[in-house]
């Protein structure tokens, strides 16, 4: 076997490796780029949802310094965060 069927058959090879290679790569990136996606939706719900607790929390905490403490206001309190949640 000449050495020009060697080198041939070696660029072929190292052709393929570099084109499967590169599939492998742009796939692993879609699939870290979908879960980077979820990950920060994930966050912005969270957030949200504390921003929402917090600002219950607040309007619990005027009402008992505001007034005194009833019952009804903490039924309230349980009562919005809960039809909150059901959205």
């Amino acid at each position: 076997m000449s050495d020009f069927y060697k080198q041939d058959i070696f660029f072929v090879l190292a052709s393929v490796l570099v084109v499967s290679v590169t599939l492998l790569a742009l796939i692993v990136g879609y699939y870290i780029v979908r879960i980077v996606k979820a990950i920060n939706y994930i966050s912005q719900k969270a957030k949200a949802e504390s921003d929402l607790l917090a600002e219950d929390l607040s309007d619990l905490r005027e009402n008992v310094k505001g007034q005194s403490f009833k019952f009804k206001h903490f039924a309230s309190f349980f009562n919005s965060v809960y039809k909150r949640h059901k959205k």
